[in-house]
């Protein structure tokens, strides 16, 4: 789903609007969702080739007679799996056999083995969460012993989340410290920032919150010759790249200077970032100077941001807002802070789920769902980059899941909400909904 929040309820001119844009998960095949290819579609030649791979996407499985059969097609994608575990699981169809695993009619040896992996990490869940941790700790062992980091995406999933929940367990027991230190997405991030550049190159997911983010800024900064722009995680940067494009090709309204304000922890990361913006500004000739704010998110004070009066402003924050989901004082205030900068626009990216419940299993079927679809994109886009792959997994959605299954509380590190959620919450800041715009037609590859 895409989402732009537009002005306050009192309707001045010089309201505030939110873009919003939503990954979301829906009953229709997780690598290529239809409401992805729909919005792909009216980017022309930049994502013509997506199309041609629609054709060979995995059917969900289908229920005739009351037999679970699936397609002609030898492997489930990972969301089809789970779903058939968990469908096994609510009819108290526990497992028929975990060695060997035994194929089920209408499905393939391959799949069968997967469903019962699926199934086994279920039932050891539920234990957990009834605490029955030496049935749940028998189960994963099985899952650990069965499944691995370098399979498919479903025995991916299934390592990562049994591990986690192995290590969960040892909290509850005492057996490790609670305080452990997860993987940092911005010390990552520096260290592999060529290949998450490559990644999101790759990712039709990303290239739609980018350039529909873009197009919204672009639309909203119109009329301005001075624009100032704030990134609270501008990682490679390489989003801005397609809104400089824009603004370069501007007839009547000629940029005289474009500013960018990153915000990070990283110096050497945000100067380099810096040095290759700078570089590219220049080749369009278009006036440009970047800032750096070195601060942590709940340090950080207005006097940072050397906002002009003559500057527009306008913000961009790309799933920002779900590493504060665990502590909803800091969010307010954190929103309420980039209201202050009295930005034109913001433009928010998140992906819809709602690992913001204290029910664990709530939680858990929220998470293991979404990271299936994750999984399953990735291993479409980059099936020819498994390294890549194997580092953007084990970097920033390792952490996803790690948060949920091994947090609780004030120690959750990365949460998501539904749409509504998000909803309710922006219109306490005087926020309301807006439709999103495609990109202009002329703004296209060469």
């Amino acid at each position: 789903m895409a989402f732009q929040f537009e002005g306050s309820k009192k309707k001045d001119k010089n309201a505030t609007k939110i873009s919003y844009l939503v990954e979301t998960k829906k009953d229709q095949n997780p690598c290529f969702p239809q409401a992805s290819f729909e919005i792909l579609s009216k980017y022309q030649s930049q994502v013509k080739r997506l199309n041609a791979e629609k054709s060979n996407e995995p059917s969900a499985p289908q229920t005739t007679n009351g037999t679970l059969t699936f397609s002609s097609n030898p492997v489930a994608s990972a969301v089809c799996i789970m779903k058939v575990a968990r469908m096994r699981l609510q009819e108290d169809c526990y497992w028929y056999s975990i060695n060997p695993f035994k194929s089920q009619s209408g499905i393939s040896e391959e799949n069968s083995k997967d469903i019962e992996l699926g199934l086994i990490l279920l039932i050891a869940a539920e234990k957990f969460s009834i605490q029955q941790f030496d049935t749940a700790e028998k189960l994963l062992r099985q899952c650990v012993l069965f499944a691995s980091p370098c399979d498919s995406p479903i025995r991916r999933v299934v390592t990562y989340f049994a591990e986690d929940l192995r290590e969960r367990i040892d909290q509850e027991r005492g057996r490790i410290d609670l305080e452990r230190k997860l993987v940092d997405f911005e010390e990552s991030l520096g260290m592999f920032q060529s290949v998450f550049l490559s990644c999101e190159q790759k990712l039709p997911l990303t290239q739609i919150s980018q350039f529909t983010g873009m197009q919204a800024i672009l639309d909203s900064v119109a009329l301005a010759r001075k624009i100032h722009l704030v990134d609270f995680r501008i990682r490679s940067g390489s989003h801005w790249i397609i809104l400089m494009q824009g603004l370069a090709s501007r007839k009547d309204c000629p940029v005289e200077l474009l500013k960018i304000t990153a915000v990070g922890t990283s110096k050497n990361r945000l100067e380099r970032t810096g040095k290759m913006l700078s570089s590219f500004a220049e080749s369009l000739n278009l006036p440009f100077l970047f800032k750096t704010v070195i601060s942590e998110m709940n340090d950080l004070k207005e006097g940072f941001f050397e906002v002009e009066a003559e500057e527009m402003v306008a913000v961009y924050l790309f799933l920002n807002l779900c590493a504060t989901l665990a502590w909803p004082n800091y969010l307010e205030r954190f929103v309420g802070f980039v209201k202050k900068l009295n930005p034109c626009v913001i433009v928010v990216v998140e992906m819809e789920a709602n690992t913001n419940t204290p029910i664990f299993m709530d939680r858990f079927y929220e998470a293991i769902f979404l990271a299936c679809a994750i999984f399953d994109l990735l291993d479409a886009c980059l099936k020819e980059d498994s390294m890549f792959r194997k580092i953007v997994e084990e970097t920033f959605f390792r952490v996803m899941i790690s948060s949920t299954i091994t947090g609780e509380g004030e120690g959750k590190i990365q949460l998501f909400a539904k749409i509504d959620y998000w909803r309710e919450f922006f219109a306490r800041f005087d926020l309301v909904e807006a439709e999103l715009k495609t990109l202009e037609p002329g703004f296209k590859e060469d």
